[in-house]
């Protein structure tokens, strides 16, 4: 599993779940981190659920390695995506790369992103979390959905309202703190991840807590609703996440959570860009009966379990890389 990364986000945590079930199902999984950018909470992560991994010098490094390594290479990113498949083909290696992101961005990064989506035809398989994200590729791919690993159980005891992501121009943090600052004074509003607008909307709405990067693991249960106001999406994991411990969401209706949130059941769905609409469905959500708090978030627990979870999902990733082997193997026969 090939990764450039930086800080810890939608792509790191699927690289980590996919990695966690693939070495908890006896498969031989290595994730590499094409640089080291230093302290990373995914080392720490991956070390504690015994997953191998090694950080990388750059492309020189990885090339060498792909030569003496017989192995499915499979890529998350534009950078790593770009150069894994790259590398890969001149190594006459199998590679597959996954394609996570909704949001092409601007400038250098839209031209990365365009470089990305272009080379897509060097890959011998392709995953993307969502039908918009595939209908941009050049070539054809499987639809697989983002996944979490599932609670056993779930409770619904958090009161907090909060956004969860970095806090760049694309996820909308402005927006949520905008919609929010006014429910600050008699509900606790809470914002957390890290990134370029913290110290600017951190001075701008004083009443919301920022609370920067922290283990989310530790956080989860004082939240009852997550609010997604993203600009673009594919299949935000945040989402998952959440309504796998039982928490609903309230989200634009982007990529592909129309099909994860089934409006006024597990969640609610706001046009996009409609903030007003939004402010309202917060209000809903404070006014619903503790009865119906607790019916939409079995609803949307018993969805993750049932669709998103590692063991319904892991299965059809593996599946692609399994016929990414086979086509290798194919052009390696004739």
């Amino acid at each position: 599993q090939l990764l450039d990364s930086r800080s810890t986000g939608g792509i790191e945590t699927h690289v980590f779940n996919l990695s966690y079930w693939l070495v908890q199902q006896g498969y031989k999984c290595e994730v590499l981190l094409l640089k080291d950018y230093g302290a990373h909470p995914l080392k720490k992560q991956m070390s504690k659920a015994g997953i191998p991994w090694r950080t990388l010098k750059g492309v020189a490094e990885l090339n060498h390695l792909l030569k003496k390594t017989k192995c499915l290479l499979a890529t998350h990113g534009y950078k790593a995506g770009i150069l894994g498949r790259i590398l890969a083909k001149l190594n006459n290696l199998a590679v597959i790369s996954t394609y996570h992101s909704g949001d092409r961005g601007t400038g250098k990064l839209r031209c990365y992103s365009a470089i990305d989506e272009c080379s897509s035809r060097l890959a011998d398989n392709i995953i993307c979390v969502s039908s918009e994200i595939a209908a941009r590729l050049p070539v054809p791919s499987n639809l697989v959905p983002n996944f979490v690993e599932v609670p056993s159980t779930t409770s619904f005891k958090g009161n907090k309202i909060a956004f969860v992501g970095r806090l760049s121009i694309e996820k909308g943090p402005d927006t949520f703190a905008k919609i929010c600052k006014d429910f600050s004074c008699f509900t606790p509003i809470y914002v957390f991840g890290g990134g370029p607008m913290l110290d600017s909307l951190s001075n701008a709405y004083p009443t919301i807590n920022w609370c920067g990067n922290v283990d989310m693991q530790e956080q989860w249960e004082e939240i009852g609703l997550l609010c997604i106001t993203s600009r673009s999406e594919g299949l935000p994991l945040v989402a998952l996440e959440a309504m796998a411990r039982g928490i609903p969401v309230i989200s634009y209706a982007l990529g592909g959570i129309p099909q994860l949130i089934e409006h006024r059941k597990n969640g609610w769905l706001v046009n996009p860009g409609d903030t007003q609409k939004f402010s309202s469905t917060i209000e809903q959500w404070l006014s619903l009966s503790t009865k119906d708090k607790k019916a939409m978030s079995i609803s949307a627990y018993q969805l993750i379990k049932s669709t998103y979870s590692s063991d319904i999902v892991g299965p059809q990733i593996l599946s692609s890389y399994q016929r990414a082997l086979q086509r290798v193997l194919n052009k390696t026969k004739r």
